[in-house]
């Protein structure tokens, strides 16, 4: 049957160090950013990628996110932006996402849109897309 990826918060304690060697041969820089929320994106148990919202304010938050090699094209980065753009709409009270993308990575593109992201700039080999989300924090 058909299944949603889960995401597991990722801290300093529970990373492991493959993931870790992973992304950063694969030239993500997930790690230095503090104000952070990460994530493994898990599928049947297996880590799959990850998705990352950082530069968080009480308001807007930038998102990240990546997938393995052997494992893009499945759907996954959708779900699980999915899933995170729900956390920071009703658990964190932000507003506003924002996303850099390539303007020739299409599937990431793909992705982003899917999720109701809209283009709002763009900067050489690169655009931003932006959703903004009515808060939805309980007491708002």
């Amino acid at each position: 049957g058909w299944q949603m990826v889960q995401l597991v918060r990722i801290t300093d304690d529970n990373l492991a160090d493959d993931i870790y060697k992973e992304v950063t041969a694969a030239g993500v820089d997930f790690f230095s950013s503090d104000k952070q929320y990460l994530w493994a994106i898990t599928f049947r148990g297996k880590i799959v990628g990850l998705v990352s919202l950082y530069n968080l304010s009480r308001t807007s938050a930038d998102l990240g996110y990546w997938i393995k090699k052997t494992a893009r094209r499945q759907g996954y980065a959708k779900q699980a932006v999915a899933q995170v753009v729900f956390l920071a709409a009703h658990d964190l009270g932000v507003q506003t996402i924002h996303a850099v993308v390539r303007r020739d990575n299409l599937a990431s593109i793909s992705v982003i849109r899917a999720n109701d992201f809209e283009l709002s700039l763009k900067m050489g080999a690169y655009c931003e897309y932006v959703l903004k989300l009515a808060s939805k924090k309980a007491g708002k």
